[in-house]
């Protein structure tokens, strides 16, 4: 951390000691979101102390009619740090704001095509992290997060925020000393061309958000197939929210990803099934 590291440890024993999240509201949340169930007691602990890290250090920003209560921060906060359970909360202190949307919202995006032809078109998120600023969520897909389906726009831009540490969001994010850069490409440039394949088969049809396909066609969200970083978000979702599904799919993703994070949610509890 440098320099600044006692001072950044002490402003954090401050959020602690003078900011603890209620035991009500902590059962509520607890209760509330199904993914948590993986969690041995010691990891939600852990996670709790993480939460109240990040709400002290986050600004909460609304829009429009959106109202911010203590119950959707802490939805929003918990998830969050999930994946930061066995790491370490400084993943994201490199950004500040979480803006939270009523609900999707629409971006103009540009593309060019093989002929270098710029096509403009209007796209609705649900979600948006921005680099080196602030996250966006919609408090509708906040609510529709954490309920063991595979869906959970947290994670997902979170995901997107830990791929992007190392300052290109590109799939890879910055790894520890036992994962190899080429071990880490192969495997998900190998798991992102067949879920591409396997996507654009004739079989394949594509499914509301969150809903599972059927047949040879992938179970797994087919927004993953947009980029390699979206194929990651898309995988962290599911390690965190459908864990047995992921590792039935992608078995090789599943096991970087449980080195990655630290922690196998499949070894240490006994989640929803």
């Amino acid at each position: 951390m440098g320099l600044f590291a006692p001072f950044k440890r002490a402003r954090r024993q401050r959020i602690l000691a003078e900011h603890p999240i209620s035991d009500e509201l902590w059962d509520w949340v607890l209760k509330e979101h199904p993914i948590f169930r993986y969690l041995t007691e010691g990891e939600k602990a852990a996670l709790r102390e993480l939460a109240t890290i990040f709400l002290g250090e986050k600004i909460f920003d609304p829009v429009g009619e959106v109202v911010i209560d203590d119950e959707l921060r802490l939805s929003i906060a918990a998830q969050a740090v999930l994946p930061l359970v066995c790491l370490d909360i400084d993943w994201y202190d490199d950004w500040s704001t979480v803006i939270v949307m009523p609900r999707e919202y629409e971006v103009k995006k540009k593309d060019f095509d093989e002929a270098g032809v710029v096509h403009e078109y209007d796209d609705e998120f649900s979600g948006e992290a921005f680099d080196l600023g602030p996250v966006a969520l919609s408090r509708v897909d906040i609510e529709a997060s954490g309920w063991g389906d595979g869906y959970n726009v947290v994670i997902h831009e979170m995901a997107h925020k830990i791929d992007g540490r190392d300052g290109h969001f590109d799939g890879v994010p910055p790894l520890p000393r036992d994962i190899g850069i080429s071990e880490w490409q192969g495997v998900f440039s190998d798991a992102y061309t067949d879920f591409r394949r396997r996507v654009e088969a004739p079989e394949a049809r594509r499914p509301r958000r969150g809903k599972l396909r059927k047949g040879g066609a992938p179970r797994l969200d087919s927004y993953a197939a947009e980029s390699p970083e979206e194929f990651f978000a898309v995988v962290c979702e599911y390690y965190f929210e459908r864990p047995e599904l992921l590792r039935s799919e992608y078995g090789e993703v599943y096991g970087l990803l449980a080195r990655f994070f630290r922690r196998d949610p499949l070894a240490t509890a006994q989640g929803p099934q």
